[in-house]
């Protein structure tokens, strides 16, 4: 049984629940002895995200800790408070071209930090893209390489780079968008490898727009979380009525949610 004040391991105290998919069920917790939060991860099935336990690049999610309980892997990590991107795009929110770079920006030199260090993500996709309130990025759940030693392909995750790309660029007005970002996103796209950027291309192609940016663009995503929080609140309100206390839609947290 699963229930808040639950202690796994002899360490971690269950909190607060944050989700449940047929997946996965995620909580907050506290690390009783460092004395901190930390995000806790119940996987029913699917690969284990343990990639990032000794990756040490900044905006990735930490993986602290793996264990077992009552038969099920438990993934326990650095708790962000952020995000997952998909949930932030439901909002009803426009983007400008501005802000797509901004995004993919930091989640293109997340993947290239880990990629100097010959650690992929193996699953980029938005719900692995955590947002904080001031338009800051991380990235959750690194699958790394199998048992470390499949050989370093960095295709699937600037594929994955692709998608998030154009869960991005939806909410933008088409109008909007510059020329070389559709192109930018065509080659991502594009069945010809030799066509594909890698990292390094990709992020100088983001650059020119970048600069012509005024700064982060906090209203944006203030203002799409501020909306999401609330949704959140008044479905927790609900479940609460129904359910007792211990049941909660998704809340922020540095693991993905949805398994």
């Amino acid at each position: 049984m699963i229930a808040s004040g639950t202690i796994i391991g002899r360490r971690y105290r269950l909190t607060d629940h944050v989700s449940d998919t047929p997946s996965a069920e995620v909580w907050r917790g506290r690390d009783e002895v460092l004395q901190r939060p930390v995000a806790v991860k119940f996987v029913r099935s699917g690969d284990v995200p343990t990639g990032a336990g000794r990756l040490a690049v900044t905006g990735a999610v930490a993986v602290y800790d793996t264990l077992s309980h009552e038969g099920l892997a438990v993934v326990v990590s650095e708790w962000v408070d952020a995000w997952p991107l998909d949930r932030v795009l439901e909002q009803e929110i426009t983007l400008r071209p501005t802000d797509v770079v901004e995004i993919l920006t930091g989640v293109a030199g997340i993947l290239a930090d880990a990629h100097a260090l010959g650690v992929p993500h193996g699953s980029v996709r938005p719900s692995n893209v955590l947002v904080a309130d001031d338009g800051t990025v991380h990235l959750t759940d690194f699958r790394g390489r199998a048992g470390g030693v499949e050989p370093f392909d960095p295709a699937p995750d600037i594929a994955g780079l692709g998608i998030v790309m154009a869960s991005l660029l939806s909410r933008c007005r088409r109008d909007s968008v510059p020329p070389h970002l559709i192109d930018l996103m065509d080659r991502l796209e594009s069945s010809d490898p030799a066509r594909v950027p890698g990292l390094l291309e990709f992020r100088l192609a983001l650059a020119p727009l970048k600069k012509t940016g005024t700064g982060r663009n906090t209203g944006r995503w203030l203002i799409a979380i501020a909306a999401l929080i609330a949704t959140v609140a008044v479905a927790s309100a609900a479940s609460k009525i129904l359910y007792g206390d211990d049941v909660s839609p998704d809340r922020p947290g540095g693991v993905q949610v949805d398994g």
